[in-house]
């Protein structure tokens, strides 16, 4: 969700990092990639730069989503 959030605005990870207080375009790339969840106070930040239009539900759906790895 907030990959679409990013390109529906025409946002860089850069500029929606520093809008949203995140620190570094690494950690919201990490976040869009999937490869980390946000710490509760980044998903407050996020939630809030948004507008509520992406939620902590969405990194959970995210990560729930993901295939199981070949056994």
């Amino acid at each position: 969700m907030l990959k679409a959030y990013l390109e529906e605005r025409r946002l860089t990870v850069a500029e929606f990092a520093r809008r949203a207080g995140l620190g570094s375009r690494q950690v919201v790339h990490s976040y869009v990639a999937g490869t980390r969840f946000p710490t509760p106070d980044n998903l407050r930040r996020i939630r809030e730069a948004t507008g509520g239009l992406v939620t902590a539900d969405d990194f959970v759906d995210q990560h729930t989503a993901r295939p199981e790895a070949a056994a």
